[in-house]
């Protein structure tokens, strides 16, 4: 017996071959009918796993955060209300870290937020964990709804490959969030940061440079996006300079107040050109 499939050498007049291929044409239409009448949310993925991206598909990274933070979120977006906002931070811990007041000068970032942006109507949306697919919820959640502001600044990334991400995958997700920033704030401009130096591993390093690579290359030329990669500021005899960061030796990922207050001062001219503002000052940093 011949076996219950379609082979390209099987004969058209082959009684069983007809029977399958009736019973074929006769049962598409119901299965396709079954796969969808179910929700979205009973076939998208439950987790953060990584997505295999293949040409002209999209990944399906808007999938809710590790840690929501609703009160955060109430909190910006009141806000945001109470005035106007002409430069917004969007991004991980790294961006969120600038909220964050401390006796211990080294954790003290506030006066470097302060310093560079105190006085430029700015808000800061950043999220402690959050990957691209998180900050994509957070957008479509309305995060920045009813703003318009002048430029939008973007640091995020980080922790797609922190979660063994492809740099295909982890670039893919970087594009989808300034893509979504875009058609919401269509007249703001965005600089987008480079993925910063960070000590994890080697497999990470890697990911992280082919990541910004592959940015530097997308948006070269772009009108309404300038891409920034400051990693140097982080490097000291070509390795991760410790001293700029919170964690030890081979853990590097957070900058310290002084890595902070580095890198907004690396930013600024492109910052303040962008929003046709005169440059800050450096600013006061932690040890």
């Amino acid at each position: 017996m011949r076996p219950p499939f379609f082979m390209p050498e099987m004969e058209d007049t082959d009684p069983m071959m007809q029977r399958w291929r009736r019973l074929a044409i006769l049962t598409l239409p119901f299965l396709l009918a079954a796969c969808a009448s179910f929700p979205p949310a009973a076939i998208a993925p439950a987790s953060f796993a990584p997505h295999r991206v293949v040409a002209g598909d999209p990944p399906p990274l808007a999938q809710p955060p590790f840690i929501e933070q609703p009160e955060r979120m109430a909190a910006k977006r009141a806000a945001a209300a109470q005035g106007r906002v002409d430069l917004v931070f969007i991004g991980d811990s790294i961006t969120q870290n600038y909220d964050r007041t401390s006796p211990k000068p080294a954790e003290n970032y506030k006066p470097v937020w302060d310093a560079f942006y105190g006085d430029r109507h700015a808000l800061n949306l950043g999220y402690g964990a959050d990957t691209t697919g998180a900050t994509l919820w957070r957008l479509q959640k309305g995060e920045i709804d009813g703003i318009a502001p002048k430029l939008a600044v973007v640091l995020i990334g980080t922790n797609d490959t922190n979660i063994r991400r492809t740099a295909e995958e982890g670039a893919a997700g970087v594009e989808a969030v300034v893509a979504a920033i875009h058609a919401r704030l269509p007249r703001t401009k965005i600089l987008l940061l480079g993925i910063l130096p960070s000590g994890h591993s080697v497999v990470k390093t890697r990911a992280d440079a082919r990541i910004n690579e592959t940015l530097a290359a997308r948006y070269a030329g772009s009108a309404f996006v300038t891409f920034l990669d400051i990693g140097q500021v982080f490097l000291k005899d070509g390795a991760v300079d410790t001293a700029l960061y919170t964690e030890p030796a081979g853990h590097e990922l957070h900058p310290n107040a002084r890595g902070q207050a580095a890198m907004a001062a690396a930013i600024e001219p492109t910052l303040a050109r962008l929003m046709g503002a005169p440059p800050k000052p450096p600013a006061p940093a932690g040890s």
